[in-house]
C-alpha cells in the first residue's frame, strides 16, 4: 500500500526537447548519484544534460514507484556497464566501442580510455544535435577519439553510415546496447513488421541492458562488414 500522503496515480509531465525522457531521467539519477561521498561514478555533464525536466521526471517516477529504485536502476547498471567496456578494452587490447543510441551518454568523457580507443555514439540526429549543445557549453574533453553517427537506427542504412565514420568491421569491437531492443520490438509487434536484426544480433562482445554474453558474430555485425567491404579498403 503506498503512504497515506502519496497519490495514487502521478501524472508525468511533458517534454518539449528532442532527447527522450528516459534519456533525461537517467542522467539526472546519474548527477545524483554523482553528489554521493560514496559514489559508483562521477559524471559532471549530467545535470546539465538531465536539465530541469529530467529531475522532474525522476521525482515523479519514483513518487508513482514509492520508492527509491527507479533512481538506483540506472545508477548499478551505469557501473556495471562501465567496468564491462573497460575491462574489454584493457584486458583484450579492443579498440573499438559502439554505443547504440547512445542517448546521453557520457562514457566518452568521463573514463579513463586505453589510448587510441574509437568510441562511435549512434543516435538520432536531432538528440546528437541537442546533447553537442551541452558538451560544448561545458566546455568538455572527451578521453577517447569520439565519433558521433547521427542514424535512425530502425532504418537499413545504419552500417554504411557507421563505417562512414571510420568503423573497422574487421577489428575486434565492443558494442554496448542500453534500453534499444525492447523499443524496436514494440514497434515492430505494432507495425508487423519484422524487427531489425539487432536481435540476431551482436558482434563478438556485446553488453545489454538485460545480459551479457560472448559469441559468434551474428546478423547485425554481418550487415556492418558487408557495409565495410562496400566502402573499400582503408588505410591507417
Amino acid at each position: 500500500m503506498p503512504p497515506a500522503d502519496q497519490p495514487d496515480q502521478v501524472d508525468l509531465p511533458a517534454l518539449t526537447n528532442p532527447i527522450a525522457p528516459t534519456s533525461r531521467w537517467m542522467a539526472a539519477a546519474r548527477a545524483r548519484e554523482s553528489e554521493r561521498a560514496d559514489r559508483l561514478f562521477s559524471d559532471p555533464l549530467a545535470a546539465a544534460l538531465a536539465g530541469p525536466e529530467g529531475f522532474t521526471w525522476l521525482a515523479h517516477l519514483e513518487a508513482a514507484a514509492w520508492s527509491t529504485v527507479p533512481g538506483l536502476y540506472p545508477v548499478i547498471r551505469t557501473r556495471f556497464f562501465d567496468d564491462f567496456v573497460l575491462d574489454s578494452c584493457r584486458r583484450l587490447g579492443v579498440r573499438q566501442v559502439v554505443l547504440a543510441a547512445a542517448g546521453l551518454d557520457t562514457r566518452a568523457f568521463r573514463l579513463d580510455w586505453p589510448s587510441r580507443t574509437r568510441l562511435y555514439e549512434m543516435d538520432l540526429p536531432e538528440v546528437l544535435t541537442s546533447k553537442e549543445d551541452v558538451i560544448g557549453k561545458a566546455g568538455a574533453i572527451p578521453n577517447c577519439e569520439r565519433l558521433t553517427v547521427g542514424v535512425d537506427l530502425q532504418e537499413a542504412t545504419w552500417p554504411e553510415a557507421l563505417v562512414a565514420r571510420g568503423y573497422r568491421p574487421e577489428r575486434q569491437s565492443i558494442w554496448l546496447i542500453e534500453g534499444l531492443l525492447s523499443k524496436l520490438s514494440a514497434k515492430g509487434e505494432q507495425s508487423g513488421a519484422a524487427l531489425p536484426p539487432w536481435r540476431a544480433a551482436c558482434p563478438a562482445r556485446t553488453v545489454k541492458d538485460t545480459r551479457v554474453f560472448s559469441g559468434p558474430a551474428g546478423l547485425a555485425e554481418g550487415r556492418v562488414k558487408a557495409a565495410g567491404a562496400r566502402a573499400g579498403p582503408r588505410t591507417g
